[in-house]
């Protein structure tokens, strides 16, 4: 009976070995075709199909990640070499898609630590990884509506354009420490009211600001930062309107500190940032939050929303929200666009790097930012933009404010950019 139970159990089991294994000829040499035709969609089906059955091995994995990567789904090409690697310790294929994967999903910094955990003497350590990183210069300028009036007893400024030039660069100290300063020079013209000089004056307004921002990188696809914005200006007048001449200056300084942190994965980045400043003879303490979305895991398609809460010790609590979309158009040109929407003064947003230090409301803004390409490390974006600006007449020592006016504002700015 035993003999019986064995010789029955051999007959089940050879035709269900043969069968799984031309089974698994007949799948293994489907994926090579279709890897062979470049055929990512069927490619992909089949080796899921395969590995749901436990059918998983090192060529399978090569398949399907270099398809993966070369049809731009970064983060299947990241999954299937890591798996690959596992199979193989000494593949050095599969570690330059992952570097790869990582770069061309705009996570360089990830890339460039990757890197340091590869074996010495791959070939993929002869990539110099450069410390300077990014330079950038840019100028803006802007037209705004301005109302005069004969007298205000209180503080009140009719500015009708703003020029400014900026410049800043992004450099690694170590593989895991990066640092960002920028530079900027603003002037800014009009018309000025105050108590002391009630008929107004010719505006003369001119501000320096330096930027600082220090990231770590102690974990894969996070980062925690410390930053700081200093603003050094000037203001006083010419002249007034009736012709009485005014040599008064003054200059001042305000300043900003905060700290961040932020997730970069594959498919979704997040980060939030809380900082302190003393603007406009005042204190504010504010949080930032955004979140950006890329539905295939790669730069051609990026959706963020984002937000600022910020409490004022002298005029309460203000926000601003922003919405913005983001295209590759062709392989040289990227197209953004969005609106920021708020009834926030003296804040500042993207990790302190944007300072407004007035007292003018940016209620609505509409802008569009234009990145052409050119060549392998630079790259020009022009940005106009459209304001409806919300101003007041504002008595600081009240504190109060009165006599809101809704005026239009037309600007942009032209940026470029090396990237090493």
């Amino acid at each position: 009976m035993r003999n019986l139970l064995m010789i029955t159990a051999i007959l089940i089991a050879v035709p269900a070995m043969l069968f799984a294994q031309n089974d698994f000829v007949m799948l293994d040499k489907l994926t090579y075709d279709y890897y062979l035709k470049g055929d990512y969609k069927n490619l992909k089906a089949t080796g899921e199909k395969m590995l749901s059955k436990g059918i998983d091995y090192y060529f399978l994995r090569m398949r399907m990640g270099i398809l993966a990567f070369n049809n731009q789904h970064y983060s299947s090409s990241f999954k299937h070499f890591a798996k690959a690697i596992q199979f193989n310790s000494w593949d050095t294929i599969s570690r330059e898609y992952i570097y790869y994967s990582y770069l061309y999903s705009g996570r360089k910094v990830d890339a460039n630590q990757y890197l340091e955990t590869i074996p010495r003497g791959s070939t993929l350590r002869l990539i110099n990884n450069r410390r300077l990183q990014e330079v950038y210069i840019s100028s803006s300028a802007a037209e705004y509506d301005a109302m005069l009036y004969d007298t205000r007893v209180d503080d009140y400024e009719a500015v009708k354009n703003i020029l400014s030039v900026n410049v800043g660069l992004e450099t690694m100290f170590l593989p895991n420490f990066k640092g960002t300063f920028a530079y900027l020079n603003l002037r800014k013209t009009g018309t000025s009211y105050s108590s002391t000089n009630t008929s107004g004056v010719n505006l003369d307004y001119s501000q320096n600001q330096l930027y600082f921002k220090f990231t770590g990188y102690k974990l894969p696809g996070w980062e925690f930062s410390g930053f700081a914005h200093v603003a050094f200006y000037s203001d006083g007048a010419s002249q007034s309107q009736h012709g009485n001449r005014s040599s008064l200056k003054k200059i001042n300084s305000e300043y900003i500190v905060g700290a961040g942190v932020l997730k970069n994965g594959w498919r979704v980045r997040a980060g939030v940032n809380a900082s302190y400043s003393n603007f406009g003879k005042s204190t504010q303490i504010r949080g930032e939050v955004f979140l950006t979305y890329l539905p295939f895991g790669n730069l051609n398609l990026y959706l963020t929303a984002g937000g600022m809460y910020q409490d004022d010790s002298n005029w309460g609590s203000t926000y601003q929200v922003n919405q913005e979309v983001g295209f590759k158009v062709f392989k040289f040109f990227w197209l953004e666009s969005g609106v920021v929407t708020g009834n926030s003064f003296l804040y500042a947003r993207n990790q302190g790097l944007l300072l407004n230090n007035s007292f003018q409301i940016p209620a609505t803004t509409a802008f569009g930012n234009l990145i052409f390409l050119l060549g392998g490390r630079f790259s020009i974006t022009i940005s106009p933009y459209y304001s409806i600006n919300h101003v007041y007449t504002w008595n600081l020592s009240a504190p109060d404010r009165y006599d809101k006016l809704s005026l239009n504002s037309f600007g942009g700015s032209i940026k470029l950019t090396f990237k090493n």
